[in-house]
C-alpha cells in the first residue's frame, strides 16, 4: 500500500508557476487545491475507517460483558428459585419438623442409654453391697439358730470382699452374735452349776452325742470340726478353763496360734 507522502504525490502533482501565464497559474492552483481536497478526504475516509473499527471491536467486547453479566444473573436468579423452592417443599412436607423430630428421639434414645450406663456404673456397687449384707444378716439368723455354717459362711464374706463398709458390718455382726453365744454358754454353766469338761459332758449326754471330751485335745477337735454352734460355744468356754488363756468366742485364730505354741497340749 503506498504512504500518505506517495498519495499524496501521486493526487497533488507539483507545479512550477509561470509568472508570464497568469491564467495558466490560476489553473494550476485551482487544479493544486483540488487534488488537494481529495487527499483530505481519502485521509478522512481512513481514519473514519479505523475509527469504525476499534468502535466495533469495543461495541464486541462490550455486548460480551454484558452477555456475560447477563448470564451470571440469570444463573443467580435460577438457584435463589431452586432454593425458594426446596424450602418451599420442605415447609409443605413438614419435613423439617419429622426430621427434628427424628433428631430428638435419636437424641433422646442415646441420652437414656447413656443415663442408664452412669446409673449402672454407679448402682453397681450399692447393689453388690445390698447383696452382701443381705448374706451377712442371712448368716447370721444361720448362728443364732446354731448352725456352724452360719459362722464359715459369714468368716468368708469378711476375707473375700473389698468393700470396707460390707467388712466393717460383717465384723460387728460376728462380734454381737460372738458376745451372745459367750453370755448364753456362761448363763448356761450358771443354771447347772458345772463348768468346762463336766459341762460338756453332761451336754453330750443329755443330746446322745456318742462321745463326749475328756481332755484338751478332744476340745480342740469340736472347735475345729463340730457342726452344732452352740456346743462349739461350750468348747469355748472350756478351753478358756483348760488352757487358762482368754481367748474371745469363735476366735479360731487366737485357738491355732495358741495350739501351734503348746502342740503337746493340743
Amino acid at each position: 500500500m503506498p504512504s500518505d507522502d506517495n498519495l499524496k504525490r501521486e493526487i497533488i502533482p507539483v507545479t512550477e508557476p509561470n509568472p508570464s501565464h497568469p491564467a495558466a497559474n490560476s489553473q494550476a492552483e485551482y487544479e493544486h487545491l483540488l487534488s488537494y481536497f481529495k487527499y483530505l478526504v481519502t485521509l478522512t475516509s481512513r481514519v473514519l475507517g479505523v475509527a469504525i473499527a476499534i468502535g466495533a471491536y469495543l461495541f464486541h467486547s462490550n455486548m460480551q460483558e454484558v452477555r456475560e453479566d447477563a448470564k451470571q444473573e440469570a444463573t443467580g436468579v435460577a438457584t435463589a428459585e431452586a432454593k425458594a423452592g426446596v424450602v418451599e417443599a420442605f415447609n409443605e412436607k413438614n419435613i423439617n419438623a419429622m426430621i427434628l423430630s427424628a433428631a430428638q428421639q435419636k437424641i433422646g434414645t442415646i441420652t437414656d442409654k447413656l443415663i442408664e450406663q452412669q446409673l449402672a456404673s454407679k448402682l453397681a456397687p450399692v447393689q453388690q453391697r445390698i447383696v452382701l449384707i443381705g448374706q451377712i444378716s442371712e448368716c447370721d439368723m444361720r448362728m443364732r439358730l446354731g448352725f456352724r455354717l452360719g459362722l464359715d459362711d459369714l468368716n468368708q464374706l469378711i476375707k473375700r470382699t473389698n468393700d470396707p463398709d460390707v467388712v466393717r458390718f460383717g465384723r460387728s455382726t460376728l462380734a454381737i452374735t460372738s458376745e451372745d453365744y459367750d453370755t448364753r454358754s456362761q448363763e448356761g454353766e450358771k443354771r447347772v452349776g458345772l463348768t468346762g469338761l463336766p459341762m460338756m459332758q453332761k451336754v453330750a449326754a443329755a443330746v446322745g452325742r456318742p462321745t463326749a471330751p475328756s481332755n484338751l485335745h478332744d476340745v480342740v477337735q469340736i472347735i475345729d470340726h463340730d457342726g452344732e454352734l452352740n456346743f462349739v460355744g461350750l468348747a469355748f468356754l472350756t478351753f478358756r478353763d483348760l488352757s487358762g488363756e482368754h481367748v474371745k468366742m469363735f476366735d479360731f485364730d487366737s485357738i491355732h496360734s495358741w495350739c501351734s505354741q503348746n502342740q503337746g497340749k493340743c
